[in-house]
């Protein structure tokens, strides 16, 4: 009898060991899993931050343009009525 409550007991401890060993495990896979996902974000943080810079700068270059394309269009137009007064 004292033989298989000394083995119950080691049974016990080797249980609870394992357990531990089984939560420490399940933790560990959790923090690197949490690891990987704070990594992903600042990465997509970071390309959002630079898509939001160069879509700033195509807003800018666009008006730019915009306002080039005016000023070409007025130019035409007075160069068009130059020619017909030429004429």
């Amino acid at each position: 009898v004292a033989t298989l409550l000394e083995e119950k007991g080691h049974l016990a401890a080797e249980n609870r060991a394992l357990r531990e060993q089984l939560e420490s495990d399940a933790a560990g896979a959790a923090a690197k899993k949490l690891l990987r996902l704070q990594a992903q974000v600042e990465e997509l943080q970071e390309e959002n931050y630079r898509l939001e810079s160069g879509k700033e700068e195509l807003r800018v270059r666009c008006s730019r343009l915009e306002q080039e394309a005016r000023g070409l269009q007025v130019r035409a137009q007075e160069l068009s009525g130059l020619a017909g007064e030429a004429r």
